[in-house]
């Protein structure tokens, strides 16, 4: 037995060296000395504008009627399918939700007849099957029926589906900017069997030929993305993403759309024509679509589809399904509203600076903030564990110690104005986080030693964590009974989305206890809007509304927690790298400078750290950063095991030169909006701020002059 026990001894005491020696085994953190052309010539740039002038075709107006006119605009409807036309009596260019001179294209009749409709519905029928309608069908006695009158400011159109035995009424009103389309939930009305699902309202509006047109739709895909127009497309399907995402509620996997803000755009002719469109009611119920010219019909369309009803599948037995549907039409009036713009304006940068003045108004954005340094987002990790045979390995990561000993180093060198966010700070580690489980976990020694750092505490309430196959009480039940859970790490460990009774009860207690401890930054509520059998997608906001009292740290809050941030952590510097995007751009950067501090993805993460600290330089962004004070290694057998190059030992060098190098570049814009945005040639951008500032930034791997400025390979020059 002696010999058993010194022979265990033994084996523990040569894994304990082994480890020990491994500690410096990470490798080093190496910055590739280029670029390759081939990136920077990918949808993850922007592309030189093709300034080429659109001249639109002759517009007949004959089977339209004029109904609204104001300073600016003048409204016209066809009578037959309510189509509309705006004319921008500035510029003489005219908005159509139809095709102009539509009998010059290959159309089939069907086709023609939904381009020429004002709506189209999707709805179920008496033997539960789905079937769509336009307003226009191939007889004319299966048409809508449709009339409209002026009732004040607005014009009221009323449309019955008569053989569909459904009906509805919607206004269109002329701004100040453009239009405004609304349709009023409380007058649908299902006369027959039939039972209304989706809603597609005008969505042809600045739709585009081929490649006949030089311009481009917009839409928020991570940071921003842009579909040029082109004769042909990566994609042969329609394209949908989810505004804020799917509900889980309804929805067990999903992939993530990261559209994150309600709108899109159309530029016909860049910097003359611009259609910008904000998701004004509804949001939280509509999807965005996008139809490639490869599918059906060579034209790019782009609009918002209403989800009046939803569904989800029911399992009946192992190998049976049955989709249900919702019993009532969602409450809420769809709304869409409408910019136009021209000259200038027309671009992406445009769209972002007429939606920050829209955020203004509404007292979303505030103050604009000051800044004497780039600040610099540091999120560590303090504790995590593995699974053993029969108990839990428990290792510190880093302590409170090392957080003083990381925080002096980088002040010796000159890092200043650092945001530390604390993740596995409670018991048990990260993997043990929860909603309720924040006490700070004693292992890793006294907070006293880090009283006077800016520190944010990481608060996810909407997920559990666990090795054990238990499901939680307070686990989300899904729609068709089932609980929300995901297998992790091929099956060792378990995540479990948690109900919003349960963190709307628990959230105010922990809040109160982070702040006390210097302060809260919050993941998951800041970007999940999931439902339950008690509460609709638009509920959860109001909850958001009611326990988010004060502004705080986010990670990437969707839009409607915008006006609870304080400061935004994680900020997407690409789109989601859909092969059909032509270009990204930096809309919410643009959309935000000035009045909210950005901080960029965790840089040590990237693949291409040279091309991605230029692009926080281009952005006008602060840089983030994941660290470890213990070799990353550690994590191989945990949850946290695609945590890497996290070592601080490894990265210290790097963090100082990054730092250095972002505030030099940025120090005298920080707090000053982006008012313009150019791309000179491949690989080479100038961007411009309020104070007369601009930054060039090269990309190449050459050097670049340009309107007479000198830019180094992968670097950039300040003027001004």
């Amino acid at each position: 037995m002696k010999k058993i026990v010194f022979i265990l001894l033994l084996s523990l005491g040569l894994l304990y060296a082994i480890e020990l020696s491994a500690l410096d085994e990470d490798n080093e953190f190496e910055i590739p000395a280029s670029v390759s052309t081939t990136l920077i010539d990918s949808n993850l740039f922007t592309r030189v504008e093709d300034l080429e002038v659109y001249h639109q075709p002759t517009v007949d107006l004959t089977d339209f009627v004029a109904l609204q006119e104001n300073e600016k605009f003048k409204l016209y409807v066809n009578p037959n399918g309510l189509s509309l036309r705006i004319l921008n009596k500035e510029t003489g260019y005219y908005w159509s939700s139809d095709v102009v001179n539509i009998s010059d294209y290959q159309l089939t009749g069907a086709w023609i007849r939904r381009i020429n409709s004002a709506m189209t519905i999707d709805y179920l029928n008496e033997s539960n099957i789905t079937v769509t309608s336009s307003m226009i069908q191939r007889r004319s006695n299966e048409n809508a029926v449709t009339s409209f009158e002026i009732v004040g400011d607005e014009v009221l159109f009323h449309v019955d589906f008569v053989i569909e035995k459904i009906k509805l009424d919607y206004t269109v009103k002329l701004t100040e900017k453009g239009f405004d389309i609304k349709v009023i939930r409380d007058s649908i009305e299902e006369y027959g069997p039939n039972r209304l699902l989706k809603l597609y309202l005008y969505e042809f509006f600045g739709t585009a030929y081929a490649d006949d047109i030089p311009g481009y739709y917009f839409l928020p895909s991570g940071n921003g993305a842009l579909i040029r127009f082109r004769a042909a497309s990566a994609i042969s399907n329609v394209y949908r993403a989810r505004f804020y995402g799917a509900d889980k509620y309804r929805v067990g996997v999903s992939s993530e759309t990261l559209l994150n803000y309600p709108v899109y755009g159309t530029v016909h002719g860049v910097n003359q024509n611009g259609l910008f469109v904000e998701v004004k009611q509804g949001a939280e119920y509509a999807e965005y679509v996008y139809t490639p010219p490869t599918y059906q019909t060579a034209f790019h369309s782009q609009s918002a589809l209403f989800l009046m009803r939803e569904n989800h599948v029911q399992p009946l037995s192992s190998t049976e399904n049955i989709t249900i549907y919702e019993q009532q039409i969602k409450a809420f009036d769809p709304e869409l509203s409408f910019t136009i713009l021209h000259g200038e304006e027309a671009n992406y940068i445009g769209f972002a600076k007429t939606f920050k003045q829209t955020l203004i108004e509404r007292g979303i954005l505030e103050e604009q903030y000051k800044a004497e340094h780039v600040g610099v987002h540091v999120d560590v990790l303090m504790k995590e564990y593995e699974k053993g045979l029969l108990f839990k390995k428990n290792f510190v990561m880093t302590s409170f110690g090392d957080l003083r000993n990381i925080n002096d180093t980088l002040n010796l060198n000159g890092v200043e104005n650092i945001h530390y966010t604390l993740r596995g700070y409670n018991r048990g580690g990260y993997s043990d986080r929860s909603y309720k489980n924040y006490n700070l976990d004693r292992s890793l020694g006294s907070p006293d030693l880090v009283d006077d750092l800016d520190i944010a505490y990481y608060y996810d309430p909407t997920i559990m964590l666990s090795y054990q196959n238990r499901t939680p009480s307070e686990a989300l039940k899904m729609i068709n009974r089932r609980q929300y859970v995901i297998s992790r790490n091929r099956g060792e460990y378990y995540e479990y989305l948690v109900d919003i009774n349960v963190m709307k009860d628990a959230f105010p207690k922990a809040y109160d206890t982070l702040i006390k401890r210097g302060g809260i930054a919050l993941d998951g509520l800041s970007n999940e809007l999931n439902s339950n059998q008690t509460m609709t997608r638009y509920d959860v906001m109001g909850v958001y509304d009611e326990i988010f009292t004060e502004r705080m740290p986010m990670y990437r809050p969707d839009f409607y927690n915008l006006s609870h941030a304080s400061m935004i952590y994680m900020s997407l510097i690409y789109h989601n790298r859909s092969r059909f995007f032509t270009d990204s751009v930096p809309f919410e950067q643009i959309l935000l400078s000035g009045y909210m501090e950005l901080y960029s993805q965790f840089l040590n993460f990237s693949p291409n750290i040279h091309v991605d600290v230029l692009k926080v330089i281009e952005y006008g962004m602060n840089p983030a950063f994941f660290i470890t004070y213990r070799p990353s290694h550690l994590l191989s057998r945990s949850i946290s095991r695609d945590l890497y190059a996290t070592y601080y030992g490894n990265l210290d060098e790097y963090m100082v030169e990054t730092y250095q190098k972002v505030n030099n570049a940025l120090k005298l814009v920080m707090g000053h909006e982006i008012v313009w945005r150019e791309v000179l040639a491949m690989g080479v951008v100038r961007v411009d701020y309020a104070n007369g500032v601009s930054i060039y930034v090269n990309y190449t791997s050459q050097t670049v002059t340009k309107e007479g400025v000198v830019i180094n390979p992968l670097d950039y020059t300040v003027k001004g």
